[in-house]
């Protein structure tokens, strides 16, 4: 093995309203049991921000094998404010040192992959697991997707990750195209989402580990918040667009915004209550990856989506009215027919049985033709509607 640790540390967004730090074992059906433990991420120097945290190794070694890489820890740390990171590390047979920051990103990234299709089945057992004894007090997911309670998995889409490699005296160059930022001790920022640290490699000090890498860690967890609700999003305009008929209520989109927006910056506040030198690693973290620009891209896409959900809510309620309208439209002519036929009883109280059916026939045939004008002619302008040149597809203005 080399003098040089790989670790790899994914974001998945979880929006629930709180951790049950006392839940102390958690069950996976078929895998064995977890341990949660309470921690804090070590990297906050003002205010303690609360975690829990879950040792995978023995899990992940039993069920992930692969070539020429030992994985030597693997661990998820639950986040209040909404996020899951879960952290790999991992040694290589062959020697890094060798490679430029390019190939390194390269092999990260095939490791990944190799990683996330092996450990996707464990990963959706262990949450669910978590969900289901108590540790997420309540998880919301965005509306015309799958319901809170048949929630297994996070999109994939809206998971990222960053990738760091420590190891004494890194030989490696940052990309020329990496702006050149102040930076906290050790670290040193060799790609988007790729970083360098100087310090050392034992496995054993993985705990300081993970707290050296938290500010960068932060940062993709917010990243991986506002990708999520994007996502969320589009499902959300693809189903308006194609006018399927599903679970877009607005009131529950807006609950979702809420949770988003609200775990979004209470990881934002990492800025003000991280120590110096940890604060200016997540600064220029959050700025290589472009954080500010996909926060400015998400809230106009949301924005978009809560427009479209409100006037495909406004068009659903004509639509209901219409038809309240052709029921009481209905029940009038009824209660007309009635009327008639209460008149003719007054008025004919001693004519035979052949009048009495005639009448009655003849004033259920004018009932029955004004119900079925009634209903036709309120269809047809209710189509006229729908087809107007000033409305979408979808009958949104």
């Amino acid at each position: 093995m080399t003098d040089v640790l790989h670790v790899q540390t994914r974001a998945y967004p979880l929006h629930y309203t709180a951790v049950d730090r006392t839940v102390d074992r958690v069950v996976v059906p078929g895998r064995g049991e977890l341990r949660p433990v309470p921690g804090t991420l070590g990297s906050v120097a003002y205010n303690s921000e609360e975690t829990v945290e879950v040792d995978l190794t023995p899990m992940v070694r039993a069920a992930i094998s692969l070539p020429d890489l030992t994985i030597v820890a693997c661990r998820i740390r639950i986040l209040a404010a909404g996020a899951v990171l879960l952290t790999y590390a991992l040694r290589h047979a062959n020697d890094l040192r060798k490679l430029d920051a390019h190939e390194l990103a390269t092999m990260d990234a095939s490791v990944n992959r190799q990683l996330r299709e092996a450990d996707r089945a464990l990963l959706r057992d262990v949450l669910a697991g978590a969900r289901q004894s108590g540790l997420f007090a309540h998880v919301v997911v965005p509306p015309g997707g799958a319901s809170a309670d048949d929630w297994t998995e996070v999109h994939p889409r809206a998971v990222r990750y960053n990738c760091h490699f420590i190891a004494r005296d890194p030989v490696w160059e940052p990309d020329r195209r990496v702006p050149g930022l102040v930076l906290g001790a050790h670290c040193r920022i060799l790609l988007p989402y790729t970083y360098a640290w100087d310090d050392d490699p034992a496995p054993e000090r993985i705990d300081e580990i993970l707290t050296m890498l938290e500010p960068a860690d932060i940062a993709v967890a917010q990243q991986s918040v506002l990708v999520g609700a994007s996502v969320g999003g589009l499902q959300i305009l693809t189903e308006l667009a194609r006018a399927a008929p599903g679970r877009l209520e607005g009131p529950e989109f807006r609950r979702f915004l809420d949770g988003v927006w609200a775990d979004y910056h209470r990881l934002d506040a990492y800025r003000v209550e991280s120590g110096q030198d940890h604060r200016a690693t997540y600064i220029a973290a959050r700025e290589t990856i472009g954080l500010d620009g996909t926060h400015e891209r998400a809230e106009k896409l949301l924005a978009h989506v809560n427009a479209s959900l409100l006037a495909e809510s406004s068009l659903r309620s004509e639509r209901l009215d219409g038809r309240l309208n052709r029921v009481a439209a209905a029940l009038t002519v009824v209660a007309s027919a009635a009327f008639l036929l209460d008149i003719a009883a007054f008025l004919l109280p001693e004519v035979g049985n052949g009048t009495k059916m005639v009448t009655v026939s003849g004033v259920i045939l004018l009932a029955a033709g004004m119900l079925a004008a009634t209903i036709l002619w309120s269809r047809e302008r209710d189509a006229r509607e729908n087809e107007s040149p000033d409305r979408g597809p979808a009958g949104n203005p």
